[in-house]
């Protein structure tokens, strides 16, 4: 019996199996993810090692060898590349097709901690990145001014009034605000004030990281109570540090050095329209919808715009991966009603 002879003698059947798989379709189309690109993960990893202000010799002496030795002791490892430089040192890894990478990148970690104590003892941290289509940002911002206004230290305003609120959004996996440096202490030591006042450098160095700290020194028990005691060392003020003391004689740091709040060095600019711009890439939750997420984060955007401490200040969209998934997904339906209605 063929599929029409069936059909004809039992129209109700052929009706309901029809209409169970339209709702089973309708179902599936609101479950089903929706990505700009199909997931794939990449057999690569990269680590990136932090050592600013060393020499491409010393960073491969120090860094790149040991951790290199280190990771070379993975399985599945098909090549490995390494870059030292002034500033850092980067080792690419591929492994083989097939091996799962976010085992690798853990078995990498440990791999370097295990080397942690063989590396300079001022290594502050280091990444390990993985590589997914699915790691791409959904939303890229770029926020400029009107007029040629400098925004380099605008840090604290572009993290507060755009950083934090858009990290608060459910499925927003972080946002990387580029183009600006975050505020930090520097020091511009004096070389003829070192000189007439006789100071090593490295006993310098040691004495300021010995005069900021927070540690804790136990418990004392006294009179039936327990207190805990906790040294306070810190630095609250930039005049804390000018007043670290040098010697015995009452010289301060603030003596023989400019000490100021400054952003930090870039060695790259943003500009849009010939005007400094500030960059925004927001990631989403690998499990987090893209359009559901996409839509949360224009819609905050457009509040953010409206508060008065961004007065002046434009935000311009340069790529959307949820309205180019939408925009894939209307013009399908589209092709699908064509269809039908040149089919009837």
């Amino acid at each position: 019996m063929t599929i029409a002879e069936l059909s004809l003698r039992r129209p109700v059947t052929a009706i309901m199996f029809f209409v169970s798989m339209v709702v089973i379709g309708l179902i599936a189309a609101q479950r089903l993810p929706l990505e700009q690109f199909p997931s794939l993960d990449a057999p690569f990893l990269f680590v990136n090692i932090p050592y600013p202000g060393s020499t491409p010799t010393e960073i491969e002496r120090t860094i790149t060898r040991p951790v290199e030795e280190a990771l070379a002791t993975l399985p599945g490892i098909k090549r490995m590349n390494s870059t030292s430089d002034a500033e850092s040192a980067q080792i690419f890894l591929e492994f083989k097709w097939g091996e799962s990478v976010a085992i690798k990148a853990v078995q990498a970690r440990e791999k370097i901690d295990a080397v942690r104590a063989d590396l300079p003892s001022d290594l502050q941290r280091y990444t390990v990145q993985k590589f997914s289509t699915s790691d791409e940002p959904i939303l890229k911002l770029r926020v400029a001014t009107e007029s040629n206004v400098d925004l380099s230290n605008a840090y604290e305003l572009l993290d507060r009034e755009f950083k934090r609120p858009l990290e608060r959004i459910p499925g927003v996996a972080r946002v990387d605000l580029q183009g600006v440096g975050k505020p930090e202490v520097q020091i511009e030591l004096s070389s003829d004030r070192l000189s007439a006042h006789n100071i090593n450098l490295n006993d310098l160095y040691a004495r300021l990281q010995a005069a900021n700290f927070s540690i804790s020194a136990g418990q004392v028990s006294a009179g039936g109570s327990r207190f805990r005691v906790q040294p306070q060392g810190q630095w609250t003020s930039l005049d804390d540090i000018r007043a670290i003391p040098l010697d015995a004689k009452g010289l301060r740091l603030g003596d023989v050095a400019t000490i100021a709040l400054r952003p930090a060095r870039l060695n790259y600019a943003r500009s849009l329209d010939g005007h400094p711009a500030i960059g925004f890439d927001i990631y989403r939750e690998r499990t987090s919808n893209l359009v559901e997420v996409g839509t949360q984060v224009l819609a905050e955007i457009k509040h953010i715009q409206q508060s008065p401490d961004l007065h002046g200040i434009r935000i311009y969209l340069l790529d959307n991966q949820a309205e180019s998934v939408t925009g894939s997904i209307s013009s399908e339906r589209g092709m699908l009603v064509s269809c039908a209605c040149v089919s009837g």
